[in-house]
């Protein structure tokens, strides 16, 4: 069995890279959690092509027994076979699965993960390179605002590759264009900055592109959060849904030169400057912060031409801690993350 590093290991997030690519059934060693959690998402970075697909799993251990495997999602380049999807109706005295989250019905521990390949009617093998969870105390953890204080990140601006979701028709094919493709707008946005700054065109797609290649069929949209990440990984990327305390902690990210998409909800009043008065649920990429740390963004709700938008930083802090309670993706090239 091959031996995973772990590349990212805290309270928060745990990262296993398998240095030579798994094509059999994983269950990883357990990962403790002294701090408690009731909430986790798995990600993961594989390739499933020609049919083949993976299954990705998480229980955790509450008090002094584990719960039963809940099922994180099912993973497939196509959609051919029904293989790339979440799993609707997971509900029991322990928890459930809100499409790509565990929420538990106390607080774990200690976490576990499992995955398994499957292969394609042709017999194409799927393969995988990289395991991750994110924990959080959820929905307790409230957010506590941290006084500003100036780091390298500020006064940073990456040249992101400015684009829109709003194309397309509202309802239309992968749930349309319009309010509906953020998140793989926000990722076609990352994978052009990379293709440019390393030299590799195959990683510049395109919003239609990356929107048919998320699109969870029982989720009824693109905004599934690990397949966001598994869409990044099969054309040569890594990287993997975390959940940040604070923005010094987002600028550690950005300082290194790397774009992170965040997930925001919005209330009237709370976002001066965005192209939307509310929203539900929201992702944008975040590629830096003015020299008095306000935050620089692309959000892709904007039209051609003001996507490129500037947010108060505690504004934007709080409508991202409170929303999502700091939830990321971080996407880049191996030899970055």
């Amino acid at each position: 069995m091959n031996t995973a590093a772990v590349i990212a290991a805290s309270a928060a997030v745990w990262v296993l890279r398998f240095p030579q690519p798994i094509a059999h059934e994983y269950e990883s060693q357990v990962h403790a959690v002294p701090a408690g959690f009731s909430s986790a998402i798995a990600s993961w970075n594989a390739l499933a092509p020609g049919g083949s697909w993976i299954d990705v799993a998480l229980r955790a251990r509450v008090g002094d027994r584990w719960t039963s495997w809940y099922e994180m999602g099912h993973w497939s380049e196509g959609l051919a076979g029904d293989h790339r999807t979440s799993l609707n109706g997971q509900h029991d005295v322990d928890g459930r699965v809100d499409t790509d989250t565990l929420v538990l019905a106390h607080t774990a521990d200690a976490i576990q993960l499992r995955a398994r390949v499957h292969a394609g009617a042709n017999g194409a093998a799927p393969s995988i390179s990289l395991l991750a969870v994110t924990v959080d105390r959820e929905p307790d953890r409230a957010f506590a605002p941290l006084s500003a204080v100036r780091s390298a990140a500020w006064g940073t601006d990456i040249a992101v590759p400015e684009r829109t979701q709003r194309i397309g028709a509202q309802g239309g094919k992968f749930g349309g264009g319009g309010d509906s493709w953020c998140s793989p707008t926000s990722v076609s946005m990352v994978m052009a900055y990379w293709a440019a700054a390393k030299g590799h065109p195959a990683w510049d797609v395109s919003v239609a592109d990356a929107a048919a290649g998320t699109y969870d069929p029982a989720y009824q949209g693109c905004g599934n959060w690990p397949f966001n990440i598994a869409y990044a990984s099969r054309h040569g990327l890594e990287g993997w849904v975390a959940r940040l305390p604070s923005l010094a902690a987002m600028e550690t990210f950005v300082s290194a030169g790397l774009p992170v998409i965040a997930s925001i909800k919005v209330k009237p009043g709370e976002l001066d400057g965005s192209p939307y008065p509310s929203t539900d649920g929201h992702l944008l990429v975040v590629r830096g912060f003015t020299a008095d740390g306000d935050v620089i963004v692309n959000d892709p709700y904007g039209e051609p031409g003001s996507i490129r938008r500037i947010y108060k930083r505690a504004q934007f802090e709080r409508v991202w801690q409170d929303g999502s309670h700091g939830a990321v993706y971080l996407i880049g090239p191996a030899d970055v993350l």
